[in-house]
């Protein structure tokens, strides 16, 4: 897994020599995946009293709450983020090598 967390995600889709417009469209939207997986992983751990509190401080909270909410209910939360980014990575780099074959 450490070796794919280091792996460029956009060469793995192929993507390294396309425009810095397209490279950073693909980020954003590859970003927004993590954080909706990582959520739902969080929110799958929660009694549902601590996730009507969790998501009460995402929308109104400070970053600090936020932070010290996710370090007191999610302690491992970094090893979370890890894990989806190299499960996204594993699946940008299957695309790549199907892509490949089939051109």
């Amino acid at each position: 897994m450490t070796q794919l967390l280091h792996q460029n995600i956009l060469a793995l889709f192929g993507l390294g020599s396309s425009s810095q417009a397209t490279k950073n469209e693909l980020m954003g939207r590859l970003i927004e995946l993590v954080e909706k997986r990582v959520m739902i992983k969080i929110l799958d751990r929660m009694a549902p009293q601590q996730q009507e509190e969790f998501l009460r401080i995402l929308e109104i909270g400070t970053d600090e709450e936020k932070t010290v909410f996710l370090q007191s209910h999610v302690p491992d939360v970094g090893r979370l983020i890890d894990s989806e980014v190299a499960h996204l990575k594993q699946q940008a780099h299957n695309f790549g090598q199907r892509f490949a074959v089939a051109a």
